[in-house]
């Protein structure tokens, strides 16, 4: 009967709709949690100065950008290690840092001098990470160890009294592995030597490879100068361990520092969207002589 069939074509139709509409669903959910995924593991490798210097108000907004085929050269912190790992991930040509954005510096925190503070707060409300703590007419203070040197505080500062102070790395406390003509000879000696039962020569050839050695048991090793004792080149092992070692604690705090500093921006930029102010943006020499001039009112 035609009724019938007219039923029947109309419900395969809407059949047909429905099972597309949830196709259609299910592939844009997908295709959002692999963009999600993939502006995760680009913001890992940004440097979480939240310093806004690419012209986004964070590492995470720029990751995005990145992700929407912004340039990967406009983070002066990261330099060119961020470009070279942001191209390795994403597949792109390696560029030179655009340093219309800045260019980048040794790492940095922030210091109030505390005897010229007037206890405005502007440096707080600019600070992307809470760093600065302090009341309304009372000194202020920077929390060196979450300081990311962003540099976001000083242009508020009515009364400059914030200064840029240079973290230079503490020397070490054992000296650099001497160079040697005399390289390994794959003798053996150190491995038999090793009380924990370590490859002291397969560590010492991927020292340049922190991951692979981390791999054969580097953080195993005990610095007790056996295979030091036992080498014919007089190769420095235990220097060298020790070094490989104090690098990766060095990265994996950097990591965490990063990893942390990127959690408070995102808490900050929170309590900035609650509050109804719009996202932060890095002040100009026109924002600060405008602050001066409100403040001279």
């Amino acid at each position: 009967m035609p009724g019938i069939e007219l039923i029947t074509g109309t419900l395969a139709l809407t059949g047909i709709a429905f099972v597309s509409a949830m196709l259609l669903t299910v592939s844009r959910n997908r295709w959002q949690d692999q963009t999600n995924l993939l502006v995760d593991q680009v913001n890992k490798l940004l440097p979480q100065t939240q310093c806004a210097q690419c012209g986004f108000p964070g590492c995470k907004p720029y990751a995005s950008a990145i992700i929407s085929g912004e340039s990967i050269n406009k983070c002066p912190p990261g330099g060119d290690a961020a470009i070279v790992a942001l191209a390795n991930l994403l597949g792109r040509e390696v560029e030179m840092l655009d340093e219309s954005c800045g260019i980048q510096k040794p790492a940095a925190v922030a210091k109030v001098r505390e005897d010229e503070c007037i206890g405005c707060t502007l440096c707080i409300r600019a600070c992307p990470v809470d760093a600065i703590v302090g009341t309304q007419q009372m000194m202020h203070t920077v929390l060196t160890g979450i300081c990311t040197g962003c540099e976001l505080c000083l242009p508020p500062c009515p009364v400059d009294c914030i200064d840029l102070v240079f973290d230079l790395p503490a020397e070490a406390d054992v000296a650099s592995p001497a160079s040697t003509e005399q390289p390994c000879i794959h003798c053996g000696l150190c491995t038999d030597a090793c009380p924990r039962d370590l490859a002291p020569q397969q560590l010492l050839l991927f020292r340049d490879s922190l991951v692979v050695a981390g791999s054969l048991g580097l953080s195993d090793c005990i610095e007790c100068r056996l295979c030091d004792r036992v080498c014919p080149s007089e190769l420095p092992l235990t220097v060298t361990f020790h070094e490989m070692k104090a690098e990766i604690a060095q990265q994996s705090l950097a990591a965490k520092n990063a990893a942390a500093a990127g959690s408070r921006f995102y808490r900050h930029e929170q309590r900035l969207s609650a509050s109804g102010h719009s996202v932060r943006e890095r002040p100009t020499a026109a924002d600060k002589a405008n602050l001066l001039l409100n403040l001279k009112k």
